[in-house]
């Protein structure tokens, strides 16, 4: 004897189950005035012949032609005692609410293109949700006549079927290389999820979310990757070391313009102080191309000691060529001279200072002609 239902519900307790039928198989034999409890985040289907025939939402009803008058259509004749007559029907429960925290992967390596390598291959993984939009579209294309689908039973599907395709093309239209991808993870899962939209409307679902958790080269792809990251690097270090180089040089020449000299003039310095520390290089006093070399390495230090001089103690040359030094090694006008910079004076007193540590001058001129030009500031 058939079971007859007067109490028709379903209570999932682990949130995995997106359709089941009461019972698993065959028709349910329904005596009138019995309770189809909906639950929230639920919808209740009736069937008669494989069509939608009634559809519920979440309540609690009292299945009567009286109080649901589409009901009438399931009356079959049969008479179960106290005159009442049942009905018979496919019922089916469909989960409404978020099947989340699905997931989904590439089982394989699969193939995309690339605009540096130009084909790599990748593995990808991540996370969808999806949600029943129309239950009767559902429960016909999908459950079939099975006794109920869980989450479980969808996930491969979906996945083979939708998700490892449309990822595909998904990472293909971004035009990215592999190093950036990384950064469009977030445009990815729209761009895939807009692509299965349609496809998943006409299974009855709503592809609600979609996330990608990462998108990874195979083990040769990535030894590429680093190979070409590494010479990438080394170029780029060397150019900014250059770049660096030629900015302090910048630098130094600014600071040095600005306290009166050049590097010019930092070099003929130093190689005065290399020479006098060598005693002048070659042997002065031998003959052949040594002692030239020698005595013309001994003039050009003398010439250059004297420009330094006439530099340190007639500033005002520059101006006026044809002033007389005197006796002493200063200008008659020296009195009148106009006042000059602080760091002219301080550019002054550093060419001094080199001249007294060189020893062309004594301690006693330095001492006068520093105390010259500070009076002049």
């Amino acid at each position: 004897m058939p079971q007859i239902f007067k109490i028709l519900e379903y209570q999932d307790a682990v949130g995995d189950t997106m359709a089941v039928r009461l019972p698993p198989d065959g028709d349910a034999v329904i005596e009138w005035g019995s309770q189809l409890v909906v639950r929230e985040g639920q919808t209740a289907l009736f069937l008669k012949d494989g069509q939608l025939a009634a559809a519920f939402n979440p309540g609690r009803y009292t299945l009567t032609t009286q109080n649901i008058p589409v009901l009438t259509k399931f009356v079959t004749g049969l008479v179960f005692g106290s005159g009442n007559t049942p009905f018979k029907a496919e019922v089916f429960f469909v989960g409404r609410h978020l099947f989340r925290d699905l997931r989904w992967g590439t089982p394989e390596p699969i193939y995309i293109p690339d605009p540096v390598m130009q084909q790599i291959s990748i593995r990808a993984h991540g996370r969808f949700a999806v949600q029943v939009a129309d239950p009767a579209i559902f429960v016909t294309k999908m459950l079939g006549t099975r006794g109920q689908l869980k989450t479980t039973d969808l996930e491969a599907f979906l996945r083979d079927q939708y998700l490892v395709s449309a990822l595909t093309d998904g990472i293909a239209s971004l035009g990215r290389p592999m190093a950036e991808i990384a950064r469009y993870y977030r445009e990815l899962g729209q761009g895939v999820k807009g692509l299965l939209a349609v496809e998943f409307s006409a299974m009855g679902l709503e592809l609600t979310d979609l996330s990608v958790n990462a998108v990874t080269p195979t083990e040769d792809i990535a030894g590429m990757i680093a190979d070409s990251a590494k010479i990438t690097s080394q170029g780029f270090a060397k150019a900014r070391a250059t770049q660096f180089d030629l900015e302090a040089k910048a630098a130094g020449a600014a600071a040095l313009s600005s306290a009166g000299t050049t590097y010019r003039d930092v070099g003929t310095t130093d190689a005065l102080k290399t020479m006098a520390e060598k005693g002048g290089g070659a042997d002065v006093g031998g003959g052949g191309s040594g002692g030239a070399l020698g005595a013309g390495m001994q003039l050009g230090a003398s010439l250059a000691a004297a420009q330094m001089m006439r530099d340190a103690f007639m500033p005002q040359a520059a101006s006026s060529p044809s002033a007389p030094i005197t006796a002493a090694g200063g200008s008659p006008h020296a009195a009148t001279n106009p006042a000059v910079s602080s760091a002219d004076a301080v550019a002054r007193i550093k060419q001094l200072k080199e001249l007294l540590d060189l020893g062309a001058i004594t301690q006693a001129e330095f001492d006068a002609k520093k105390s010259e030009l500070l009076k002049m500031v």
